[in-house]
């Protein structure tokens, strides 16, 4: 006999998937139309990149503001007004009039970044308990194609010569639109609603945290550096063509989307550890094909496996970290696990982009190569991210009384 308790819970699945969609969207729709925004406020590389390491800073903030109102209220309430602050913040970035709008616009946006972020991962962990088998991957899986969207889009309204306000007022609309359409059918904080979080907060063990917000910075470092540098690679280095130049970069996220749409099965039938070492192997091969290349073909290969193999780390982390705490820490352990995320990308940025302007630009890829292995020290940690046929599935009572509301 078929278990109901799926089908109940297919209409949450679908809301918070469609959170991280929607981040995807936004996200990719601003960056992707970076260049039109630097032309239309006059403002140089240097300026742009100083605005962007703003907005990850913020993002943190918004990711500490995503626990205080999930430990307060609930995730539901940190995911949807995140969700309001992303595209307020995509919508004056379009309309901004003068640069300093323009800043302060980028700083709301990166508030709401940070909560979504945070907000987005304590609701997919909460489904994945509901359901009580691996799901995570597959929601990042939907922010890729979120972003392949959102640059789809970005490169038809510059095609079609649609103003960059227009084009972004629109993604704020949709982002908006689909935010209330699903928003009623978010989890619910069961633990709060019978009384487990304790008088003075959630307690939260700082081991699988820290242990865990290495694997997520090193993924961040590792993937805002490749996606910055690749193309650059592939066309100074290995002395690609323009138009094959961008191939690299849509390789790595090629190789990412498979990896997440596909690992949750794989996670099920081997579990976590498993997918994480292999995925770490698979990631050090692309790693090194890309740095000893000599020619274009073999190093867009290696991009493409470093996307496959690297792509589940992030993800497994933040199911292994819900996985690792009382259950009523949970969302604050997100939260805390989440700054992970930025100064990882500040650090991949800086670090990397010191290299490949100091040295030579393969030995940017040389960084990567040598972080990656650093995520196998946390193995025990990331064992917890398996639900594992052994482990309660959490009370979805919650979910079907808010059903029976709807």
């Amino acid at each position: 006999m078929s278990d109901p308790i799926p089908a109940v819970l297919r209409p949450t699945r679908v809301a918070v998937s469609t959170g991280f969609l929607l981040q995807g969207l936004v996200i990719s729709s601003i960056l992707t139309q970076a260049p039109r925004l630097i032309d239309k406020h006059d403002v140089g590389d240097g300026t742009f990149t100083a605005v962007l390491v703003l907005v990850a800073v913020l993002s943190g903030v918004g990711s500490v503001l995503a626990g205080r109102v999930a430990e307060r209220r609930t995730s539901a309430t940190a995911l949807r007004r995140g969700l309001w602050g992303i595209a307020l913040g995509a919508a004056v970035i379009g309309l901004a009039p003068t640069t300093p709008t323009l800043l302060v616009a980028f700083a709301v946006y990166g508030v709401g970044l940070g909560a979504v972020d945070a907000s987005m991962n304590m609701q997919g962990v909460r489904v994945q308990a509901l359901y009580g088998r691996s799901l995570i991957n597959g929601m990042h899986g939907l922010w890729s194609v979120g972003g392949i969207l959102g640059a789809g889009y970005a490169s038809l309204c510059a095609w079609l010569d649609v103003p960059v306000a227009v084009s972004l007022l629109v993604v704020a609309l949709v982002a908006v639109v689909a935010c209330e359409l699903v928003q009623a059918r978010f989890v619910p904080a069961v633990e709060q609603e019978v009384g487990l979080v304790p008088a003075d907060g959630p307690r939260v063990p700082w081991r699988p945290v820290l242990m865990l917000g290495l694997v997520v910075l090193v993924f961040f470092a590792s993937d805002t550096g490749i996606l910055t540098w690749c193309t650059r690679y592939l066309e100074d280095a290995l002395g690609a063509s323009d138009e094959l130049a961008p191939l690299g970069y849509g390789a790595y996220q090629v190789g990412a989307l498979i990896s997440r749409l596909g690992a949750d099965v794989v996670v099920r039938r081997t579990g976590a550890v498993r997918v994480v070492v292999g995925g770490v192997a698979t990631g050090l091969v692309g790693l090194a094909l890309v740095v000893a290349s000599e020619v274009v073909a073999p190093a867009v290969l290696g991009l493409f496996l470093t996307g496959l193999g690297l792509a589940v780390l992030a993800p497994l982390s933040f199911a292994a970290v819900a996985g690792a705490v009382p259950p009523e820490s949970v969302d604050v352990a997100i939260a805390r696990l989440n700054l992970a995320n930025y100064v990882g990308a500040i650090l991949g940025g800086g670090l990397i982009g010191a290299v490949a302007e100091g040295w030579d630009l393969r030995w940017a890829f040389v960084v990567p190569l040598l972080l990656v292995p650093l995520v196998l020290v946390a193995l025990r940690d990331l064992a917890a991210a398996d639900p594992g046929p052994g482990r309660p599935r959490r009370s979805s009572r919650g979910v079907k009384e808010r059903r029976g509301q709807g």
